[in-house]
């Protein structure tokens, strides 16, 4: 694997380079598909995520092995280049009993005083050094509309900026679409922001971003200082009376091709839909492919560039085919 994203590199490498800034995030989960897109991308990428780092159920810090090992494998795939490796934290929380994702009660706690806020800074900080990572990613989710809390996160944000920037280490933040409603950013560090969930599990069939949506978000973040990043969400969703399915998109037109079913493409967001019937039910699915993504970049051109969540199941004859030879593209 190694010896062909090598030579997979170093013929890309040979292309010409895209003017626009892109990003990664590469789960743990999926890292070996994820390493080999990234391989594929290494000349288009300026940044590569390694996801994540999360928290043990006495609200400690940890990484799993896999991440561990994913983490390496970046610091050594982009060793002398341009590309920043970060790695992401995440306020997923492992119990005896399960998982606890996106926790709002562990941020709470985590930020509940400024002694407390020292404590995980210093925990974080540790994270960094035993890592020796350049570069770390904050990517808290649910605090939801609760302004107190984002106070917190603000205060912690800029305490943090402060410390990681004596030790010339990089911070970004990953933000939700509507953050600056509830909260004032600090200047300091790179702002990633969640252009997705639109339509998901908790809702009825859709994208996971339209134009208008994204539209709101542009007007939302103008003004917001310092660079900031678009993210967006690769794959889809599958909508049946089962439940709601995620998909990749090798997933999703894998499962078309096979039914022999023509997906279209819906106008008000770029996205390709389709209806179908399997095993006696009927489905709905939604995805992204590489003209959707390139539709929702250019929609948001007049920022600093854009991320991808996730590598991994994408199809990558379609993602070279139309993306990788366009201005400002992955």
């Amino acid at each position: 694997m190694k010896r062909f994203l090598t030579a997979l590199c170093a013929l890309l490498m040979l292309l010409p380079a895209t003017a626009g800034a892109a990003g990664a995030w590469l789960p743990y989960w999926d890292a070996s598909a994820a390493l080999e897109e990234a391989g594929a991308f290494a000349p288009q990428l300026d940044r590569v995520c390694a996801f994540a780092a999360s928290f043990d159920e006495k609200d400690r810090l940890t990484l799993p092995d896999e991440a561990a090992s994913l983490l390496l494998d970046l610091q050594v795939t982009f060793a002398g280049t341009d590309t920043q490796v970060y790695l992401s934290v995440v306020n997923d929380r492992q119990t005896r009993s399960g998982a606890e994702g996106k926790s709002t009660a562990l941020l709470r706690r985590l930020l509940s005083s400024d002694e407390a806020i020292t404590r995980h800074i210093d925990d974080l900080i540790m994270l960094v050094d035993s890592t020796r990572v350049e570069a770390l990613e904050i990517d808290y989710e649910n605090l939801g509309d609760d302004t107190a809390l984002w106070q917190r996160f603000t205060l912690f944000i800029r305490e943090l900026h402060a410390q990681l920037a004596r030790d010339g280490i990089s911070l970004r933040v990953v933000l939700p679409w509507d953050a600056p409603k509830y909260a004032t950013l600090p200047q300091g560090p790179e702002y990633s922001v969640m252009c997705y969930n639109l339509y998901g599990p908790h809702s009825g069939p859709g994208p996971k971003a339209d134009f208008a949506f994204l539209d709101e978000i542009a007007s939302l973040y103008a003004a917001l200082p310092g660079p900031v990043r678009m993210a967006f969400a690769t794959g889809g969703f599958d909508w049946s009376a089962a439940g709601v399915e995620s998909l990749t998109q090798q997933q999703a037109e894998t499962r078309l091709s096979r039914l022999g079913v023509t997906p279209t493409r819906d106008a008000a967001s770029g996205a390709l839909t389709a209806e179908y019937s399997l095993d006696g039910a009927a489905h709905t699915l939604w995805y992204a492919d590489s003209q959707t993504l390139l539709a929702w970049q250019e929609r948001t051109a007049d920022f600093a560039g854009f991320d991808l969540f996730r590598l991994g199941g994408n199809s990558l004859n379609d993602l070279f085919s139309t993306t990788i030879t366009k201005e400002n593209a992955p």
